[in-house]
Parts: structure tokens; C-alpha cells; sequence
């Protein structure tokens, strides 16, 4: 990390706190900026609060909201709630994957364009099953749908 993200670190931690209280807030700030938890961060978070390792790592693990690795530029979300998983939302997700060549301990491509994400659920049933762009809503997807739903919102971003 450069110099200048740590200074951002630093100042977090002195706007939000330096007690343990002050981790969640802090991991927050820290992903909002960077997209994910560098280790970096987290270790200069250790340093200049009153956080153990311990616990951040416990926090950072332990909620779904926050990212070990780097995001792609785009989030791929796969509905699996019921209505999906029943048409076949496994499939969609296993194409998708494969499609991007995205490895097995993996979720984002090695371009880092795509990170592929299940969901419980994208509000869309009638639509299932659903695969949802950033925010382009994609429905009725099969596995031999994938190329063309990728390069149809590769378009789309480009016109912006």
C-alpha cells in the first residue's frame, strides 16, 4: 500500500475510534475505499487502535459483507432462492464460472472484471432464473445464454 492509503487509514481510525468498539465501522470505511481489506490496512488498523489481529480477522471472516480479496470492476450476482435454484440457477452460476475461467478457491477473474457472487435472492422469481450485472437484470438465463448476456452488458457499460 502507498503511503497515501495508509494516511487514509490513519485518519479513519482518528474520525471513528481507536476502541473495539470502533471495528466494524472501521472495516467499512476501509472496504468502501479500497473495494476489499488489504492486509496492509489491517495490520496498520492493529497497529494504531486498541484491536487485536484476533478480532479483526474474527470480524473480517466472520461477515459476508466484507471482502479478503480485490473485486472485480463488475459484481456478478446469481439469484439462488427457490424459484432460481429450482430452473436451474446451479447450472447458470456453474457456466458463468467456467465461462470466466474463475478458479474453484476463487470468486472474481483473473482480469479482475468479473466477481461472481450467489445470492438468496433478487426479488425477480417470475424472472428465474436471475443473474443481475451491477445493475442490469438479466432473466430466464441458461448456461448457453452466458457469452451473450456477458457481451451484451460489456456493451451496455461501454455506452455507459
Amino acid at each position: 500500500m502507498s503511503p497515501e492509503d495508509l494516511k487514509f487509514v490513519d485518519e479513519a481510525v482518528a474520525e471513528i475510534g481507536r476502541a473495539p468498539r470502533a471495528l466494524i465501522p472501521i472495516l467499512q470505511t476501509v472496504q468502501n475505499r479500497f473495494g476489499y481489506l488489504p492486509d496492509p490496512a489491517l495490520r496498520r488498523i492493529c497497529e494504531i487502535t486498541e484491536i487485536t489481529p484476533a478480532a479483526v480477522e474474527g470480524v473480517a471472516t466472520f461477515y459476508s459483507q466484507f471482502r479478503r480479496r480485490p473485486i472485480g470492476a463488475h459484481r456478478v450476482r446469481v439469484c439462488h432462492g427457490t424459484a432460481c435454484h429450482v430452473k436451474g440457477a446451479q447450472s447458470v452460476t456453474d457456466a458463468l464460472r467456467k465461462h470466466l475461467d474463475i478458479a474453484d478457491d476463487d470468486d472474481t477473474d483473473a482480469e479482475k472484471v468479473f466477481t461472481v457472487e450467489k445470492v438468496a435472492c433478487l426479488g425477480c422469481c417470475t424472472l428465474a432464473p436471475v443473474v443481475q450485472i451491477d445493475d442490469v437484470t438479466y432473466g430466464h438465463m441458461t448456461a448457453d445464454e452466458i457469452p451473450k448476456m456477458l457481451r451484451d452488458f460489456l456493451e451496455l457499460a461501454e455506452r455507459g
